[in-house]
């Protein structure tokens, strides 16, 4: 079949990833199999995005690494800016009373904290639990102590507390009883728990991608693993969640990949719907 006649047959003209746990593999970096998948979608004239978690700053090489353009979902949702020119095309910043009082309220409980917002990502203080946030994401972020006293005034995109898997379990469970819907709240990874604007999530911030770019969401196909990827497999036209998944997104999901190695994942998962889709 021929591009043109492939691409005609796609159902999709935006393809989205989440990085860890989907694109990346257990090394946190892009596997071959997957920089291919990726490239093979992109060489059928879709485009191509990455939505995250992590900072923007830490998500750009990805971007560049797979050789694309436009704008970067960051921050779960909380910021969404195009890589190339820094235009902001949605920035949503944290109640900073209530960043406040979880900042007082993590502390009283000694977890692990971490402070995103516009200056940059910092620490209160040097831990075990940083130390792996610094591992897993390839970064150094510089410690400050209390960030309100750095950044008076300055609301954050979100607060991130670290702990171990069970601890995290049970505060996700009981700040979001205590909450409500005063903030989004998620757990990221197993050990960590992230606390941000109740109108964060992947989903609503790739409205406002879809509407920039002129596509709807039934045309749009997303690769996520992750509690915070739940809302946006539900709200593409198409969620595929990789075989190793949290149960959230396996439930959220309209379909999920082949079993394969977790960092080729999204090689299969592509493969196989393109096999369904093209060949």
């Amino acid at each position: 079949m021929s591009t043109s006649a492939a691409l005609a047959s796609l159902p999709f003209r935006l393809a989205v990833f989440d990085l860890d746990g989907t694109l990346l593999g257990p090394d946190k970096e892009i596997s071959a199999a997957n920089v291919a998948a990726v490239g093979r979608l992109q060489a059928l004239g879709v485009t191509v995005i990455l939505a995250t978690g992590r900072p923007h700053f830490n998500v750009v090489r990805f971007h560049e690494q797979l050789g694309l353009s436009g704008p970067i979902v960051s921050a779960n949702g909380c910021l969404v800016k195009v890589a190339e020119t820094d235009e902001v095309w949605r920035e949503l910043l944290f109640d900073g009373e209530l960043a406040s009082e979880l900042l007082d309220e993590g502390r009283r409980l000694g977890i692990t904290q971490v402070w995103d917002g516009p200056p940059g990502v910092v620490g209160w203080e040097r831990t075990r639990h940083f130390e792996i946030l610094e591992v897993r994401t390839k970064a150094t972020y510089e410690v400050v102590g209390d960030p309100r006293v750095r950044f008076p005034g300055q609301p954050p995109f979100k607060i991130l507390w670290i702990a171990d898997e069970p601890q995290i379990a049970t505060l996700a469970e009981q700040w979001r009883e205590r909450l409500g819907e005063r903030c989004y709240i998620t757990i990221t990874d197993p050990e960590y728990l992230e606390f941000s604007d109740p109108r964060v999530n992947k989903a609503t911030a790739l409205e406002v991608v879809a509407q920039r770019l002129g596509i709807p969401p039934q045309e749009i196909v997303f690769f996520g693993d992750g509690d915070n990827d739940a809302e946006l497999l539900r709200w593409a036209g198409l969620g595929v969640a990789m075989p190793h998944s949290r149960p959230m997104a396996l439930a959220a999901a309209d379909r999920v990949g082949p079993e394969a190695p977790p960092e080729a994942a999204v090689a299969a998962a592509v493969e196989q719907l393109l096999a369904e889709l093209v060949e």
